[in-house]
C-alpha cells in the first residue's frame, strides 16, 4: 500500500470518528435500566452476566415478567437498529470501494410473557442488492420456551449453534469484519459453513450452574423450508472457574439436496479465558465430508486463536480495544494450508457507537492466492 492511500485512509477514519458524537442506547440495556457494559465487555461479546441474560430468555434474574403489551404501553417496546457504514474498504486483490452505508439491522427480542421469549432480525447488506439498492431479508429468527433453567426448548432459523452464549462460535458476537474461520469454512463443501442459515429446534440449558448445553436437529444449508432435516448436533461448555470455559461440540449430518445422499461431520473443541481486562478465545474443528466415490472422504482442519484487551473509562465503559486473530484451515483434504492473520483497533466513543480500523492478511502455498485487505467500519447501535 503507498503513502497516498494510508494518508486516504486516516483521514476518512478522523473525519468519520468526529462527525459521530451522539450516545445510541439498545433496547436492552433501555428497557433493563442498565448501561451496555452491564452484559458486555465489548459490545457485541457478552460476560457472565449477559450469557445468564441470553440464556434466561432476555431476562435478569431477579426481574418481573411483562408481555409485550405491557411493554408497549410503558413505551419501551424492545426494538434496536443498527447501522453500519465502511468508509475505505481495499483489497490488495480488488478495487478500493467507499461502502457509506454497508449494512443495516433492525431487531426485536424480548419477552412474551411468562416463559416465552423471541428474537427476529431484518438485515440489509450492500452485498445482496436489487432494483431498489439493499436487499432486505430475515437474517435469524428464534421463538423460545423456558421451562426453567435446565431446559428451554428453541425454534431457531439461524445459525446451528446460535444458543450458544460464549462469544466465539457464534457469527453475531464478532467484533470483526472477518469471520472466526472455524466457523466460516466448508471443509469439504457438503453442507455450507457452520455460521450458515438453517432451521433449527434445540433443547438447551443448564442443568447445574457450570454446565451449558444444547442439543438439537437441523435443516440444511440455505433450506428455508427445513427439507429432509437430517442433522443432528451436540454442544457442552464447562465453566472450570468463572472466567475459564471449555467445550466442544459435534455436528452429524446427511444431505440430500444431492445427486445421492452425502454425509458429513464437525467435531469441534473451544475454549474461553478471561484474565483481568483482556480475553483469549480459541477453537479447532475437523471436518469429515463423503465425496463421489463410495467409502472415500475428505478431511479439513481449522483452527482460530483470538485475543483482545479491553481499555476502560472510569466508570468501566470501553474506550479501545485492540485484537489479534490467527486463523489457519485446510483444503482440498489437506493438501493446501491457509493461513489468516487480522489486526483491528477498536474505539468505542460510547458503549454502543464504535469505529475500528481492521488489517486481514492471507497467505498459503497453492491455488489460493494471497491477498491483504483494509478496512475502516463504524458501527451505531441504538
Amino acid at each position: 500500500m503507498n503513502i497516498k492511500n494510508i494518508i486516504s485512509v486516516l483521514l476518512a477514519t478522523g473525519f468519520t470518528l468526529a462527525a459521530f458524537t451522539v450516545e445510541a442506547v439498545p433496547s436492552f440495556a433501555r428497557n433493563e435500566g442498565k448501561n451496555c457494559s452491564y452484559c458486555h465487555n465489548a459490545w457485541p461479546q457478552l460476560n457472565s452476566k449477559g450469557r445468564t441474560y441470553k440464556e434466561l430468555g432476555y431476562r435478569l434474574p431477579d426481574s418481573s415478567l411483562m408481555s409485550f403489551k405491557d411493554i408497549a404501553e410503558e413505551s419501551a417496546f424492545p426494538i434496536s437498529a443498527v447501522l453500519v457504514a465502511r468508509p475505505y474498504d481495499k483489497k490488495d486483490s480488488g478495487d478500493r470501494k467507499i461502502r457509506a452505508l454497508h449494512e443495516v439491522e433492525v431487531m426485536v427480542a424480548g419477552q412474551i410473557g411468562d416463559g416465552w421469549s423471541g428474537f427476529f432480525e431484518l438485515e440489509a447488506e450492500d452485498e445482496d442488492t436489487n432494483a431498489r439498492g439493499l436487499e432486505v431479508g430475515v437474517a435469524n429468527a428464534v421463538l423460545a420456551y423456558g421451562y426453567n433453567a435446565a431446559v428451554n426448548l428453541q425454534f431457531n432459523y439461524g445459525p446451528t449453534l446460535w444458543a450458544d452464549p460464549y462469544g466465539f462460535l457464534g457469527d453475531s458476537f464478532r467484533l470483526t469484519r472477518g469471520h472466526v474461520g472455524v466457523i466460516d469454512q466448508k471443509y469439504g463443501g457438503v453442507d455450507g459453513r457452520i455460521r450458515s442459515t438453517r432451521q433449527n429446534v434445540a433443547v438447551t440449558g443448564r442443568p447445574v450452574g457450570v454446565l451449558f448445553y444444547s442439543v438439537g436437529v437441523s435443516g440444511e444449508d440455505s433450506d428455508a423450508e427445513g427439507v429432509e432435516a437430517n442433522t443432528l448436533h451436540a454442544r457442552l461448555a464447562f465453566d472450570v472457574t468463572k472466567d475459564i470455559m471449555v467445550g466442544g461440540f459435534v455436528i452429524d449430518g446427511e444431505v440430500n439436496s444431492t445427486a445421492a445422499p452425502t454425509e458429513y461431520q464437525r467435531l469441534g473443541l473451544d475454549a474461553q479465558a478471561d484474565i483481568g481486562n483482556a480475553r483469549v478465545q480459541l477453537a479447532f474443528v475437523s471436518g469429515e465430508d463423503d465425496t463421489a466415490t463410495p467409502g472415500i472422504e475428505v478431511d479439513n482442519d481449522a483452527a482460530s486463536l483470538q485475543a483482545y484487551y479491553v481499555m476502560k473509562s472510569d466508570t468501566g465503559a470501553p474506550t479501545w480495544v485492540p485484537l489479534i486473530r490467527f486463523d489457519s484451515y485446510d483444503k482440498e483434504g489437506g493438501a493446501e494450508t491457509i493461513d489468516e492473520i487480522t489486526l483491528n483497533v477498536t474505539r468505542y466513543f460510547t458503549q454502543n457507537v464504535k469505529a475500528y480500523v481492521e488489517y486481514w492478511d492471507r497467505s498459503g502455498e497453492g491455488s489460493t492466492a494471497d491477498d491483504d485487505r483494509l478496512t475502516v467500519q463504524l458501527a451505531v447501535g441504538f
